[in-house]
Order: C-alpha cells, then sequence, then structure tokens
C-alpha cells in the first residue's frame, strides 16, 4: 500500500489553490440521477486510474467544499475520478439498504452511528481493520474512543467517524440580558437551571426549548443519557439487551423534564412548539436549549439573536451528557478498496479534518488535535471549547448503538414519551409501556445476532 504522508501546509497549499474554482463545480445531485464527477484535472493519468464512487448527503450549500477536497486530492493523485450521488440524510439512510440488495452500493459511503451496526451485521459495509494495522501513519488512536466504539463489529474497526459531538446547554443571552440574568456557569446545578427558566418564561416565551423541541425523550441516543444520567439513571444496560428506566433515580429524572411542561410550565406542549416553523430555539423565543456541536450552524444560518454555550448543568449524582457522531467506511461492493482506504486515509486525517469540518465551521471533528480549527472558525460560539471539556471529561456515547432493535425500540420510547409531553400519559405508564414493548424487541434483536 503505497503512502502519502501530507504536511498541513501541503495540504493547505494544495486545497487553497482551488478554492476559485469552487463555483464551477458540478454539485447537485437527485436520487435517480445519474452521478456526478469530478476529477478530469488535465494530469497524466496513472496506469491504475480509478474512478471513486460515493454516497454523501452533504446539502447544496456545502458540496463546493467536498469537491473542491476532491479536486484538490485528485492532483495529487493523477487518474483518480469521482462520482457522487447526493441525497438527504433520511433519503441516504433509506437508499443504502436498497443499494446494497441490488449490488449497487458506491465505493464509499456516509455512516451515520445508529446504522453502522445493522449495516455492519448485514454485510453492507467492509472492515477497514487490516487497513489500520497495516497504516502505521494513520493515527487512528486521535480519534475519539468514544467516537470509535460507534462503528466496531465483533472486534474490529469497520467506518472511520468523522465528527462526534456531545450536548451541552444553549443559551440565547438576548433573554438573559433582557431578564437581568447571569449567563449560565461552569458550576451551575440542574436547581440552577430551573431558577432561569422560570425566571426566563413568560407570554410566548419558555425558559427551555429542549432538543431540537424535544423535552422527555429519553430514547435518543445523545438525548437520553443527558436526562436521565445526572440523577443517576442509565437507559439501557451495557448489552443492550434490558430497558433500566424503572430506576428510582431514572423514574425520578423522568419525572422532572415532565416537570417542566406540565408543572412549572417553562417548557413548551409539542403542539407548541411545532407551531413555530423553526421551533423556539432557532426562533428565539427559548431562553435555554440542548444543543449539539453539529448543531451550531443552523445558529450561525438563522438565528437573529446573541448566544453562547455552557456546561452541561451538574446533577444530583454526577455531570453526564450524551454524544454521537457520524463516519465514512467501505462498501462490500467498492471495486477499488485499496484506493478507497487511500482516499479516507487523507479525509479523515488531522489535515482532512481541518478543511472539511473544522475551518469551515461544519462542526466538532472527531480528532482532538482537530478540534482548534472548528474552535477558531467563524461564528463558532464563544465559549466553544465547553464541547472539547465535555468530550474530555463526561460526554458518553449514548445507546443504543450495538443492537439490530434500536429503530425499533427507539420508536416505542418516542411514542409513549410523546404522550408525556403532550400530557396525554403519566411518567409511570409510559415507563412501564416501554419495558413491556420494548423488552421483546431488544431480546428479539439478541437472538437473531446469536443465530447469525
Amino acid at each position: 500500500m503505497q503512502s502519502h504522508q501530507l504536511s498541513r501546509r501541503r495540504f493547505l497549499q494544495l486545497v487553497g489553490a482551488g478554492a476559485a474554482s469552487a463555483a464551477v463545480l458540478a454539485a447537485c445531485q437527485v436520487p435517480g440521477a445519474a452521478p456526478s464527477v469530478v476529477g478530469e484535472t488535465g494530469a497524466a493519468p496513472t496506469q491504475e486510474g480509478v474512478t471513486l464512487s460515493f454516497g454523501h448527503h452533504w446539502e447544496a450549500a456545502f458540496r463546493p467544499r467536498q469537491e473542491e477536497f476532491d479536486r484538490r486530492y485528485a492532483e495529487r493523485h493523477p487518474g483518480v475520478r469521482f462520482e457522487y450521488t447526493y441525497n438527504t440524510w433520511s433519503e441516504h439512510n433509506q437508499i443504502v439498504p436498497t443499494w446494497a440488495a441490488a449490488g449497487t452500493l458506491p465505493d464509499i459511503i456516509y455512516v451515520h452511528g445508529r446504522y453502522a451496526f445493522p449495516w455492519n451485521h448485514e454485510g453492507i459495509m467492509i472492515s477497514t481493520q487490516d487497513f489500520i494495522d497495516n497504516d502505521p501513519e494513520f493515527n487512528v488512536a486521535g480519534i475519539w474512543e468514544e467516537a470509535l466504539r460507534l462503528y466496531r463489529y465483533n472486534g474490529k474497526q469497520y467506518e472511520i467517524p468523522y465528527d462526534h459531538g456531545p450536548i451541552i446547554l444553549g443559551y440565547n443571552k438576548d433573554l438573559f440580558d433582557e431578564a437581568g440574568l447571569d449567563y449560565p456557569g461552569e458550576n451551575w446545578t440542574w436547581d440552577d437551571f430551573l431558577e432561569a427558566a422560570i425566571a426566563l418564561t413568560k407570554e410566548n416565551q419558555w425558559g427551555y426549548g429542549g432538543y431540537y423541541n424535544q423535552i422527555v425523550q429519553i430514547g435518543g441516543n445523545e438525548l437520553g443519557i443527558s436526562l436521565i444520567g445526572p440523577w443517576g439513571g442509565e437507559v439501557f444496560d451495557e448489552t443492550e439487551t434490558k430497558i433500566l428506566i424503572d430506576s428510582d433515580e431514572a423514574r425520578t429524572a423522568i419525572k422532572w423534564w415532565a416537570d417542566l411542561i406540565h408543572v412549572h410550565k417553562v417548557a413548551p406542549q409539542p403542539a407548541q412548539a411545532q407551531a413555530i416553523p423553526a421551533g423556539p430555539w432557532v426562533a428565539g423565543m427559548a431562553g435555554m436549549f440542548a444543543l449539539a456541536s453539529w448543531g451550531t450552524p443552523t445558529l450561525i444560518q438563522s438565528a437573529n439573536f446573541a448566544w453562547d454555550v455552557a456546561p452541561w448543568p451538574i446533577g444530583p449524582v454526577r455531570r453526564i451528557c450524551g454524544s454521537f457522531g457520524s463516519g465514512f467506511g467501505i462498501t462490500r461492493d467498492s471495486k477499488h478498496p485499496e484506493a478507497a482506504w487511500q482516499y479516507l486515509r487523507e479525509y479523515l486525517s488531522k489535515e482532512g479534518m481541518e478543511f472539511m469540518w473544522g475551518e469551515s465551521g461544519r462542526g466538532s471533528p472527531a480528532r482532538k488535535e482537530a478540534y482548534e480549527s472548528w474552535l477558531n472558525s467563524p461564528g463558532a460560539p464563544a465559549h466553544a471549547k465547553y464541547y472539547l471539556d465535555a468530550l474530555d471529561n463526561y460526554a458518553v456515547t449514548g445507546r443504543p448503538y450495538q443492537t439490530l432493535g434500536s429503530g425499533e425500540v427507539q420508536d416505542v420510547f418516542s411514542r409513549n414519551m410523546s404522550l408525556v409531553e403532550s400530557g396525554d400519559m403519566t411518567v409511570d405508564q409510559a415507563i412501564e409501556n416501554i419495558i413491556a414493548e420494548g423488552t421483546p424487541i431488544l431480546e428479539a434483536a439478541a437472538k437473531r445476532l446469536q443465530g447469525s
């Protein structure tokens, strides 16, 4: 395997040299259309030139960034060309199994952490472990362990993460200033949070807007442990075969969050949040909200108010929050797995992550050594360092992510917790329903694994 180690200075010279040509990239691809192609650089092709195909979910505004990276890559690797199929995030997750059934998977595809385990189990993706083991210059240890664990299957690394982000506390500085309140601090507890939420709430304004408008959705990967963990509870056991929300700690936590809506009335009910197209947090109608690092571009682009972030508050038992992420991997249908790895090792290097996701402001890179580029990116919150602190000290990867029943069991959580949020079901009844409905799903999933 030929090695192409690239210095940061040389990398930035190469990607910068082509910035002026980014506007001419053919970026638009819709489901079912012929893939777009990049890579005709004018350089003499190598004897073993290849075309690498990709399944991406980037929106139109981010595609020039991707294709600029690839144009520079093609200059460093004459003869390599690129084909893209772009879909939305949800469309991508639906079409990958269709591609797999038809034997038409691209060489490299985007893989969200929720889908890695089932896709790896179904043989859609191939292991990258041998490539990693035989490529000492690819510093896999520089990627956070919490990010890597999402993409391991049967003890081997399959996909490689490009981002991994925790949930911490976002807040509307304008609303805090208007109310004469101090901003959330490093030593804030959930009692401090509640006191501020009450003070911030008035007509058509709430103290807390939730996580993408969700207040009590404890089944979500990064959100569940963030809500229950501070009180000492867990959502699933480590084997992901048992639901643990019937503990005293978890029950207390869930009721605390439900009370924000129905007792303290500092958080909106679902119908209220849904009536606001952008949601209360983006519309500037919520004083505080849960904010993952990948949610910051939304505020950079859309918020008409000053905002910042603070650590996830300290709970009665501990400070803990959930984290999650996304990655890329090589599919079983790839005709050029070696060339695909050669690409990924540069794409997901320190320099690659800095260019693609750090300096662009897209979100938090999965490598700590690339993190400074995001902290210094235009529009990043003033205290973005709190994301790094969470990753280093108290963020955990939110379960479930190692079960074939992940989607089904999360649907059970969502359906019941939505009724808690609307006031149509008690917390105790929801817990009973979730365990009764969810346990057989996890048990059946475990049997499927044992039988494979």
